[in-house]
């Protein structure tokens, strides 16, 4: 597979007389996190991002991959096979990435992990394990092949990495569970075809998070519809979304922890108008007592500020260490994220 590289042309200003440009992706980000983002496929509907780096600088120690479960640092989806990694391949994305970020679309999933050591190594880990090398492009892209019984054999039970593949220049591990759905995946890691754009939710985010969950336009309604709460808890949250003012539907929804427990809710919706509306709304939702999680909001977060951007309305606060907000405020029902 072939990689694109920065265009350069006569209509740029070039600063010291040349700039060379390698990224993730043929368009500029900000943070790490949107970099990751534009690493996943254009249809991708939820996305889950754990900064190891970071984490390992906030909690310090060897202990720091229980001290980010019990503050609910960590939504990694690799995190709970780290040992059973170790042991097949040689790599523990806790302590050895950079960061690690998973991708979910109807068609598929996949996972890209920065690896923070030398990305031949490890592909000789999965080669010895049992996974097979390709012919060509064995570390620029192309798919190896697996399966749940190659993984399973290794001691993997988790499905994410069943095909693997690897980008060498960009020191990426990047996997999936599916070989044909990671080989298309890969034109976009490698730069061939665009990614996700997830700044219309990250722009909102006013410090570069350590963990996000975001689910991205429609999809944000029905993964975290109340409606998978029992007759009893709808019931109590359509009075409580009533009280509020009603709301509008949501064309995107984003959770974040930053440092210091900065806690950002992100919502998207259609237009500023929507925005504006639901912007009172869900602020005095997030006064409430939400029935399907069993949470009063006020215990969750600390002094909540609700503002509007746009087509957003961001909702910030700080979380005390022992609470939950990811497993509380991203994983339906959610009474905050009423369609």
């Amino acid at each position: 597979m072939s990689r694109r590289v920065a265009i350069v042309t006569a209509l740029l200003v070039v600063v010291a007389g040349a700039a060379a440009v390698i990224g993730y992706v043929v368009w500029p980000r900000d943070s790490d996190f949107e970099k990751a983002a534009a690493l996943l496929p254009d249809d991708t509907l939820r996305v889950t991002w754990t900064d190891w780096g970071r984490l390992r600088d906030e909690l310090p120690g060897p202990d720091f991959v229980n001290q980010a479960d019990d503050r609910d640092l960590s939504v990694s989806s690799l995190a709970s096979a780290a040992p059973e990694l170790e042991g097949a391949v040689g790599f523990d994305p806790t302590t050895d990435a950079e960061w690690e970020i998973l991708g979910q679309g109807r068609e598929g999933m996949v996972v890209v992990v920065k690896v923070d050591g030398d990305l031949g190594e490890l592909a000789s880990g999965f080669e010895d394990a049992g996974w097979t090398r390709p012919s060509s492009d064995d570390l620029a892209g192309e798919v190896w092949s697996g399966g749940a019984d190659v993984a399973a054999a290794a001691g993997l039970l988790t499905p994410e990495l069943q095909f693997v593949a690897f980008d060498e220049e960009q020191g990426l591990l990047v996997g999936s569970d599916q070989p044909t759905y990671l080989d298309s995946a890969m034109e976009v890691v490698t730069g061939d075809e665009d990614g996700l754009d997830i700044t219309p939710l990250s722009d909102g985010l006013e410090h570069d998070p350590l963990d996000v969950t975001a689910f991205l336009g429609d999809y944000a309604c029905e993964a975290l519809t109340m409606g998978e709460a029992d007759e009893d808890a709808q019931a109590v949250a359509d009075d409580l979304v009533d009280e509020a003012g009603g709301v509008t539907p949501l064309k995107g929804y984003l959770v974040a922890l930053s440092a210091e427990r900065r806690l950002s809710v992100v919502f998207r919706f259609a237009d500023d108008a929507q925005a504006e509306h639901d912007a009172s709304s869900r602020g005095a939702l997030m006064t409430a007592e939400d029935p399907g999680q069993m949470v009063a909001y006020p215990d969750l977060v600390a002094s909540p500020r609700t503002t509007t951007d746009g087509d957003r309305v961001v909702i910030t606060g700080r979380v005390d260490e022992s609470s939950a907000p990811m497993a509380n405020l991203a994983s339906g029902p959610v009474l905050l994220a009423s369609c």
